[in-house]
């Protein structure tokens, strides 16, 4: 070790001795101060998406409200209004689901935006319009699909949840815990039905699949047609049905196009590859052979000339 000598007197007056131990081969370790602005920077705030109620045109809104490190930020949003085009201060409000203990009913209600973590929005206390006024658990009603056996039950889930968001749970069907996904509720012949379709490279025949059966069988499918067997590429529904009227429009337009070419050329007016023929306005002009020419008048004689 070495002793040196540290920058400035000590509290006796005397200069202090720093023992300051140096190996070979060894770099001196530098401590960056992080300050909170650099933090800021690399944490850069999150959003979830809330409501208004502008107090001008009184429309409901959609809002971002900013939160960082698991809790919301305290802010007053000011927005300018898409319905009425007004800039007014506005109190966002998370609308959230639960089910009434005294009624057994699914009710809604608004939990406010405050500068809170974001698991306190999964409890709330609630006034029913059967009487009931408690704490209760919130959140949001989804459709949840089992990627087995393509099963849906009604679910409370967690406030924050997304669109086709995957989450395990238990199938009753099933009888084990399996991989869901979640799905905004809708009605009984909406949830039957497929989101996505094919077409089979093979029959060209175009047929309607699950998300979660893709998932599932990890893209592979079988035709029920042809039984070709293959990874298609899945769109959403309608998409081939948009294609294939697209390319009878464009048909029937094409085909309009040459029967105006070849009735244009049997007149004359262009050639048989569409162009205008410099010669049509030059016939068109010069009047035709076969129309008689007028008459002139004689030349009339004087006698003695």
């Amino acid at each position: 070790s070495i002793e040196r000598l540290a920058h400035g007197p000590g509290a006796n007056g005397r200069p202090r001795r720093q023992l300051c131990c140096r190996y070979m081969g060894h770099r001196q370790s530098r401590t960056t101060r992080v300050t909170s602005s650099d933090a800021r920077k690399r944490n850069p705030p999150s959003f979830k998406l809330f409501e208004y109620v502008c107090p001008q045109c009184r429309s409901k809104r959609p809002i971002q409200y900013f939160h960082r490190d698991g809790a919301f930020l305290s802010q007053n949003p000011r927005v300018v209004c898409g319905e009425c085009n007004t800039s007014v201060i506005v109190e966002p409000f998370k609308t959230v689901e639960y089910g009434c203990p005294s009624c057994k009913k699914w009710q809604k209600a608004r939990i406010p935006g405050r500068a809170i973590p974001l698991n306190m929005y999964n409890m709330s206390v609630v006034s029913c319009n059967c009487g009931f006024k408690g704490q209760v658990t919130v959140g949001k009603l989804m459709d949840i699909m089992c990627s087995q056996c393509l099963q849906l039950h009604r679910e409370l889930c967690d406030v924050w949840i997304e669109e086709s968001e995957e989450m395990r749970t238990y199938c009753g069907h099933c009888q084990d815990y399996q991989l869901s996904f979640a799905r905004d509720p809708k009605s009984k012949n909406a949830c039957e039905a497929s989101d996505l379709e094919y077409e089979c490279e093979h029959c060209f025949r175009v047929w309607p699949i699950h998300a979660a059966e893709l998932v599932r069988n990890e893209g592979l499918v079988c035709c029920s047609e042809c039984k070709w067997v293959g990874y298609p590429e899945p769109r959403a529904r309608g998409h081939f049905e948009k294609v294939r009227q697209q390319r009878e429009e464009r048909r029937s337009g094409s085909a309009r196009g040459s029967r105006t070419v070849r009735d244009r050329s049997k007149n004359g007016m262009q050639d048989p590859t569409g162009r205008p023929r410099r010669d049509a306005g030059e016939k068109a002009k010069r009047p035709s052979d076969r129309q008689a020419q007028p008459p002139s008048d004689p030349m009339p004689i004087v006698p003695g000339t």
